[in-house]
């Protein structure tokens, strides 16, 4: 098993998450601990999935111009991992 870093993008996501009107996007970085950098990729989206500050509360519906791109995966050493790597750099899209 190795480290993997993560850059990721998210776009179209429902800007009231953020207690915006309009639809936003967002960065983020995660570390996770996979085979190969396709099992990152799936570990990395099963953690978004999961993460409450993107959950869409469930009587509305999830948007479905929401995408998520991985911008670079790349193996690191243990030592380069942080003890926390959560959050996230919102902006409005179109900006």
């Amino acid at each position: 098993m190795f480290w993997f870093r993560c850059l990721i993008e998210g776009q179209n996501f429902p800007g009231f998450l953020i207690g915006e009107i309009e639809p936003i996007g967002f960065f983020a970085t995660r570390y996770v601990v996979a085979e190969s950098p396709n099992q990152a990729k799936i570990e990395v989206l099963a953690l978004l999935r999961n993460d409450s500050s993107l959950q869409v509360p469930p009587d509305l519906s999830k948007p479905k111009e929401a995408q998520i791109f991985f911008e670079r995966i790349e193996e690191v050493d243990q030592s380069d991992v942080p003890e926390n790597s959560q959050g996230f750099t919102f902006f409005m899209m179109g900006d």
